[in-house]
């Protein structure tokens, strides 16, 4: 896979609500990665502050 690929498919997990599968995808390709990957890491931070926001939002 390329790197633009697994970029994809990263957000797709995240898309899907699979953030810890995103990570964890992640981590596995950091090598393919290189310097997307913390580009990638990023990204799935940024999803879980989202998701929380999102959660906490429900409660107000």
């Amino acid at each position: 896979m390329t790197k633009e690929e697994l970029i994809k498919k990263a957000k797709e997990l995240l898309h899907e609500g699979n953030i810890e599968k995103a990570k964890t995808f992640i981590d596995e390709h950091k090598d393919d990665l290189g310097d997307y990957y913390e580009k990638a890491k990023i990204l799935v931070t940024s999803e879980k502050i989202d998701d929380l926001k999102e959660r906490l939002k429900k409660f107000f």
